[in-house]
Order: C-alpha cells, then structure tokens, then sequence
C-alpha cells in the first residue's frame, strides 16, 4: 500500500513540476496543513449500510454494531498539500495541487478492539492479541481556477476551485494471537503456536474535486476551509488467514468485493504558506 502511494506522489509531483516550470506568467507555491473531517458512508455508519452490509469486512461490521450505532469507520484526520499557481489578469489564476489525506478509525472503534484484545487475553491457552487496524489514505491530483484580492498590505480574500483523480488506499488490517502452547489443525495437521489474519485492500481510482475559500494575510498565510468531495468506488480486497508459516484457505475465492460504491470526502480546516 505504501509503495504505491509513494509511486502516486511520485508521479505527481513530476507532473506539476514540469507543468509549470516553463510558465511565462508569475508563478506562485503554496504548501498547508489542515484538519480533514471524513464526510459520507466512510464516516457514518447508518450511509455504509444503506449502501452495503460490511465493505471493510469485520472493521466495518463493529463500526455498525457499536453503541451508538450512528459512526462509520474513519474519524478526524489530517491533510498535507502543496500547489503551483500560475498567474492571470484581474487576481485570477491557474492551479496544479496534490494532497495527502489520512484517517484512521474513529475513538469507538479503537476502544471496542482494545477492550477485545483485553478479552482475548485472559482466555486460557492464549498469551497475546493484537488487532493493527486499518488507515484510510486518500491522494487527489487537482487543478482549477483560484483568486485571490488583497484589500490592503495585510488582509485579503481568496476562493478555489479543481477537478482531478483521485487515489484511494486502505492500509492492511491484520490480526494476530498467540498461544502459550502449540495447536494442532484437525484437517490439515498443521502445528502453530499463532494464528494471523490480513486484510489486503485494492487500491481505488475515483474523480474528485474541490471548492473552498478564506482570507489571506500579508500576502503570505492563508487560513480557510476546502470541501473535497473524493469520489464513490467498491472496496475489495483479499483475505489470508494463516496458521503459523501455513496460508489456510478460507473460501472457494478468498478475495472480497463490496456490492455497491461508497463515498467519502472531506471537511478542511486548513493554514497554508505561499511563497
């Protein structure tokens, strides 16, 4: 899953660089930081399901059975970005960005696993538990239009708005318990002293955009609030279940595929530098 990423940024930055490296207009960067708030099924349990029963398997069916009912999986996460903007009359200007997201599972869904582990743990036979749950990272490549009118040397107003794919990528969710003394499996004749399980998840290429708006001061920071809406795509995967060293066949077809689309997007609370 990182490899990938890394490929996609990779690949991105490559893009914007040569875009704009021989622009004959002015030419401006920006980098920013802010705080992303999951917007859509991955972020609200009662839209997952509607729209299909578990897409991030036993992640996602905890998420729906939890106390309050009403949570999906991701909770409040954090946004990277950096952009070139190339200069046009009247305040105007053309923009290439890439943006960073991550989210990981919201504070119930940690508590619940954690309490589980705990569970686990007293069980005779068993020394250890341990649930690495899932990230949700999602990689926009945009462009578009923004403006920007200063009303004086320190404050000013801007607005944005870009289209572009995007890249969706779910970490691994694994799974691993030990035992404080070999098992034996009655079908294979396999001995183990753990037993792993991993969620692999496929990556996902979707069409998003964005819109947002705030104030500029000195002409340098910005402070404002983007809305990315990130698009609508399955999740699937494949599923391994091992005993020891031993892949142990699960299914017929261990891979998995949810029945219908799930969107996500994002609310950002963001600061930037431009320069």
């Amino acid at each position: 899953m990182f490899n990938t990423m890394k490929k996609f940024t990779l690949v991105a930055a490559l893009l914007l660089i040569s875009v704009f490296a021989f622009a004959q207009k002015p030419v401006r960067f920006g980098v920013y930081l802010g705080e992303a708030t999951p917007v859509g099924a991955l972020g609200q349990g009662d839209a997952i399901k509607k729209t299909t029963e578990f897409p991030l398997g036993d992640i996602s069916k905890y998420a729906l059975l939890n106390e309050k009912g009403d949570q999906g999986y991701a909770g409040i996460g954090g946004n990277i970005g950096f952009d070139v903007t190339v200069s046009l009359p009247a305040g105007f200007g053309v923009f290439g960005g890439i943006d960073i997201f991550v989210n990981a599972n919201n504070s119930d869904i940690r508590s619940y696993f954690n309490d589980w582990e705990k569970q686990i743990e007293k069980e005779i036979g068993i020394t250890s538990a341990k649930f690495n749950l899932p990230n949700v990272w999602n990689i926009p490549i945009l462009f578009g239009v923004n403006y920007l009118h200063n009303f004086n040397n320190i404050v000013g107003i801007w607005g944005e708005a870009g289209i572009g794919p995007n890249f969706r990528l779910i970490s691994n969710f694994n799974t691993e318990i030990k035992y404080t003394a070999l098992q034996t499996d009655p079908v294979t004749g396999n001995t183990y002293d753990k037993e792993t399980v991993e969620m692999d998840y496929d990556a996902a290429t979707t069409l998003g955009f964005k819109i947002g708006g705030g104030v500029m001061l000195w002409n340098r920071m910005s402070i404002g609030l983007d809305y990315y809406s990130l698009g609508s795509a399955k999740i699937s995967g494949k599923y391994e279940l091992k005993e020891g060293s031993h892949v142990i066949p699960t299914y017929a077809d261990d891979k998995f595929k949810g029945e219908n689309d799930i969107y996500s997007g994002e609310l950002v609370v963001r600061v930037g530098y431009h320069f």
